[in-house]
């Protein structure tokens, strides 16, 4: 008999201790400002991630996945060995896990407040968040300028006494500086020259948050553009240990990733009332001069999955 599994299986639960739930109390007013209405549910995300991170339980993502494997019998079936469970854990050595956030439920907002409450506590000096395009890179601070101008999130920090009240949103164009947010996309980091990557992060990942947007492709096998983004966050001249990744897919390949604390996935965001995701109409089959149908559809797409087989998963949608 088949064992059945499902992806929240293989969520990673955490023993919270009392420091961290402090501190997650403390930012409360703060995070009920940023993730107001329907979308609270980013709250519990940024507290999941600010726990883990301030845990001192948990000295790196390898005793947490330690710990859930000793616990959680589905777990156990699936990986007999600890050792094949924690070889699918390329970052354990870190404090580096994931967030599942289903595509228009407000990862930004997760990212710019997970940001803001470490540089505030004062337990890292600069954030640097990556992302895979200029398109991505630039809405992100565009959000984040807005976050960074809002007057009552800045007076709530100034009131706890944040250590960096009010960071400068920036890309490496320009040095980053203690209390800094850099915005960059990860093309960026390879190319060297005028970036200010090394010199404003070299030596200093120890006291440095790094949070990975679409990081699926981190872990892509096809995308030959991003494959380095995890030699990156492995190299020993930042020595990185923070590190959170955040997507709405979190695959590799058909597999779901092990390092996931905390899930919000497209079926919650379509179960909420009003739902955050809006469910497809799909479209009737009608055969008209201006519609040709699905004969012709189904055609192309049988034809673009023979053609990218082993590598992408094409994806037909009709309108």
């Amino acid at each position: 008999m088949s064992v059945i599994y499902k992806n929240t299986d293989f969520v990673l639960r955490m023993q919270v201790e009392q420091k961290a739930e402090n501190l997650a109390a403390k930012y409360s007013a703060y995070l009920d400002c940023l993730c107001a209405g329907l979308y609270a549910f980013q709250r519990d995300a940024i507290a999941q991630a600010i726990r883990f991170f301030v845990s001192a339980k948990y000295r790196d993502t390898e005793a947490l996945a330690r710990e859930n494997h000793a616990r959680n019998l589905k777990l156990q079936m699936r990986f007999e060995r600890i050792g094949d469970y924690l070889d699918r854990f390329p970052l354990r050595r870190k404090k580096a896990v994931s967030l599942e956030l289903a595509t228009g439920t407000g990862k930004s907002w997760v990212l710019y407040g997970i940001a803001r409450i470490m540089l505030a506590e004062g337990l890292v000096d600069k954030v640097l968040v990556l992302c895979p395009s200029l398109t991505i890179e630039e809405g992100l601070k565009d959000k984040f300028n807005r976050f960074s101008g809002d007057a009552a999130l800045q007076r709530i920090l100034r009131e706890l006494g944040a250590v960096y009240p009010n960071p400068g949103i920036k890309n490496a164009n320009e040095p980053i500086l203690a209390g800094d947010v850099c915005v960059e996309n990860i093309h960026a980091v390879y190319e060297r020259t005028g970036s200010s990557i090394v010199d404003s992060f070299k030596g200093k990942g120890q006291r440095t948050l790094v949070l990975n947007d679409e990081a699926h492709h981190i872990f892509s096998e096809v995308d030959g553009a991003t494959k380095k983004w995890m030699d990156f966050l492995l190299n020993e001249e930042f020595d990185f240990r923070y590190i959170a990744n955040v997507t709405g897919t979190p695959y590799i390949n058909d597999d779901y990733f092990l390092d996931v604390i905390y899930r919000f996935g497209l079926k919650q965001a379509l179960e909420m009332e009003p739902p955050i995701i809006k469910k497809i109409d799909y479209k009737i089959e009608e055969e008209t001069q201006r519609d040709k149908g699905f004969a012709e559809t189904w055609e192309n797409h049988r034809i673009n999955r023979e053609k990218y087989a082993g590598k992408l998963k094409p994806i037909s949608i009709v309108i």
